[in-house]
């Protein structure tokens, strides 16, 4: 009889060890990825408007390798601006460059400076980054405005942070 208890027992453990990794490989931990800020381009007007940018080069500063998230080959309106996890600071150049004029180079650095905050997201997932917004800094050749509306980026699909440009029609 305590042979046939302990194989019950086993065969349980095995079947509960067999659900438990079933619900690890949910939807939940597909959709809840670290935090990648979208950044959307506007115009400074006083009535902002969603613009598309052609000839804008995007690069990371102080990373090592390849930064290149923009090489100003196409139009773009938003752009994943991913924030560093090994520091509290990450740094962008944003240089505005015409090819038909190799003179007319305009260049803006964005500053961001955060605190990384670590968020329980579930037992499955385990932990996700949030970044809380503590200064935002830049120059402004093009740019009038940098901000952060909700003050943090977290793991949510939405657009995080809004860079306001000086545009023709803005000036």
């Amino acid at each position: 009889m305590r042979i046939r208890i302990g194989k019950i027992l086993t065969v349980t453990a095995v079947a509960l060890m067999g659900v438990l990794m079933a619900t690890c490989a949910t939807d939940e931990c597909y959709q809840n990825k670290n935090a990648l800020p979208l950044t959307g381009f506007y115009s400074s007007q006083p009535k902002p408007n969603l613009i598309q940018l052609d000839s804008i080069q995007v690069t990371g500063i102080g990373v090592p390798g390849d930064s290149v998230l923009s090489d100003g080959g196409r139009r773009i309106s938003e752009l994943y601006l991913p924030f560093r996890l090994d520091t509290d600071t990450t740094r962008y150049l944003f240089r505005y460059i015409r090819k038909d004029q190799l003179a007319y180079d305009l260049r803006d650095t964005v500053t961001f400076i955060y605190a990384r905050e670590p968020r329980f997201v579930s037992s499955a997932c385990g932990v996700s980054y949030a970044f809380v917004m503590k200064q935002i800094l830049h120059t402004s050749v093009m740019i009038d405005s940098v901000v952060c509306p909700a003050g943090e980026i977290t793991n949510m699909a939405t657009e995080n942070l809004r860079i306001f440009f000086r545009t023709e029609e803005s000036e």
